[in-house]
């Protein structure tokens, strides 16, 4: 793996923390001061290409596109870039394998955390769910979701966000099944006459494609 230029992000403390306050305090100062600090964005950035293991946690799923800027296992977190949110896969309820915070960038969703009415683990479906809570996330906004929190982000399509997630804590996610979109709607294979995956590295171009992106929403030079 290639090492990231030495920066302030090594001095980071570990996420891999049972107390979600202090997650929310570390995380919010690691995504704020990142979003401020658009030379080592950009680095970051860059540095994907050279690295083949940055490169395939990098992904082009069925929700979104995302590069991984920044992995630090010892410490328990990963850092990524989300953009290219794809409007009409955004209504499935899911949860995450890991507690995560998020920072908006650009543009902005309708964000719904959904209480559980089965309990906290295992699958579940959408007569499984209840809105709790309901809100407007603008560039700037942050927030920290636990790991047996479910939601959905109804994304504009200009939206961009930082993203730390934590340490692994159960061994799957889960999302309302019956809610999926149509296979038509996949990301398409990366090699011809393969078949449509929820999620897959990035080819090439794709790597390319995001990086302009980047650039033309005036994140990165």
């Amino acid at each position: 793996m290639l090492r990231t230029a030495a920066s302030w992000l090594d001095r980071v403390p570990s996420l891999d923390l049972d107390d979600l306050r202090e997650v929310q305090r570390i995380s919010r100062t690691l995504l704020d001061r990142l979003a401020g600090d658009r030379d080592l964005l950009a680095r970051l950035v860059d540095e994907v290409l050279h690295d083949q293991e940055r490169m395939d946690a990098s992904r082009v799923t069925l929700l979104l596109n995302r590069l991984s800027l920044y992995q630090a296992p010892d410490r328990g977190f990963e850092i990524r870039l989300n953009m290219n949110p794809r409007p009409e896969n955004q209504l499935v309820p899911h949860d995450h394998c890991y507690a995560f915070a998020t920072r908006i960038l650009t543009g902005g969703y309708v964000h719904v955390v959904r209480r559980r009415t089965n309990g906290w683990s295992g699958p579940f479906t959408g007569a499984d769910l209840e809105p709790a809570v309901v809100t407007i996330e603008r560039p700037g906004s942050t927030y920290t979701l636990g790991d047996a929190l479910v939601h959905q982000a109804v994304m504009e399509p200009d939206t961009v966000t930082l993203f730390v997630r934590g340490p692994r804590r159960k061994k799957l996610s889960h999302a309302a099944e019956e809610l999926m979109p149509p296979l038509e709607t996949w990301p398409a294979p990366a090699l011809p006459g393969g078949e449509p995956e929820d999620s897959r590295p990035p080819t090439l171009e794709e790597y390319q494609a995001m990086r302009a992106y980047l650039v033309r929403h005036r994140l990165i030079g």
